[in-house]
């Protein structure tokens, strides 16, 4: 009982949206409250310390498929015809990068369903090319968001590196010859994400770059790829596992889409 309490707690933290008029987190997640998320995360890796440690992460930030609440710092407006299709990278027997108990599938997968809440909040409208531990190809994640005629396409990944000292977030956008339109408003897009995911979690900037990623490439609407920071430096893995620096992520890359959908509405 205990347990189904402090769940519900935590999850109401992780989803309640950074106040954007101060430069901390909002008072729900104080410190005393950060002790008790603490304990939590113990109850929870206890309950399931049978299973395998490359799934420990998704306890410890993914959880449960978050549930939208209904406070919002910011006014909601109506964007319910504005669909915008949310790919968590990776999944399945396809793990992506790793650090100690952390796999990328998971955390792309949590930071997705934040930003799925958040988009939600501000009154837009949301696909998830995956919305659980599966595999999806990635042909077959691009001809899912075309069939929904977006407004945009957004991939959130992180990053790996040989170099163990290699830091901060990028964005991909793929750059077109034959479709200048489309990359104008992906190179806006990326713009507007990494602008506002730098902003919110004070992370380094490694800029914006055209990539050749095969989901950016075969979308037809602007679309980029976001990678959140390196799972190959020990410093930003202590980050990444932080859930309020996992919700400042998600609620930038939000205000990010938001910004840029204020003067491209597509």
């Amino acid at each position: 009982m205990i347990e189904k309490l402090l769940k519900k707690f935590v999850l109401k933290c992780l989803l309640t949206p950074p106040n954007p008029s101060t430069t901390q987190m909002n008072s729900i997640f104080s410190k005393t409250h950060f002790v008790i998320f603490s304990l939590l995360i113990s109850l929870q890796l206890v309950s399931c310390s049978h299973r395998p440690s490359s799934h420990l992460d998704e306890y410890r930030i993914g959880m449960q498929e978050p549930t939208l609440i209904a406070y919002s710092p910011v006014s909601k407006r109506h964007h319910a015809k504005k669909l915008i299709v949310i790919d968590a990278g990776h999944g399945g027997d396809d793990a992506g990068a790793e650090a100690t108990n952390y796999t990328e599938k998971h955390l792309n997968l949590a930071t997705a369903r934040l930003l799925r809440v958040y988009l939600k909040q501000l009154g837009y409208s949301t696909a998830m090319t995956r919305d659980a531990d599966f595999f999806v190809s990635l042909d077959k994640r691009a001809s899912f968001a075309n069939s929904k005629n977006p407004v945009l396409f957004v991939s959130l990944h992180y990053n790996s590196a040989p170099n163990k000292k290699a830091e901060g977030i990028e964005v991909y956008y793929y750059h077109s010859e034959k479709d200048k339109k489309r990359t104008t408003q992906s190179k806006i897009l990326a713009n507007s994400v990494l602008e506002k995911v730098i902003q919110a979690t004070s992370a380094k900037s490694r800029g914006i770059r055209a990539g050749n990623f095969a989901v950016i490439r075969e979308t037809h609407m602007p679309a980029i790829l976001v990678e959140g920071g390196f799972l190959t430096n020990e410093k930003e893995v202590k980050n990444i596992k932080d859930p309020v620096y996992l919700k400042k992520l998600a609620w930038g890359v939000a205000q990010g889409i938001a910004q840029y959908l204020s003067t491209h509405a597509g």
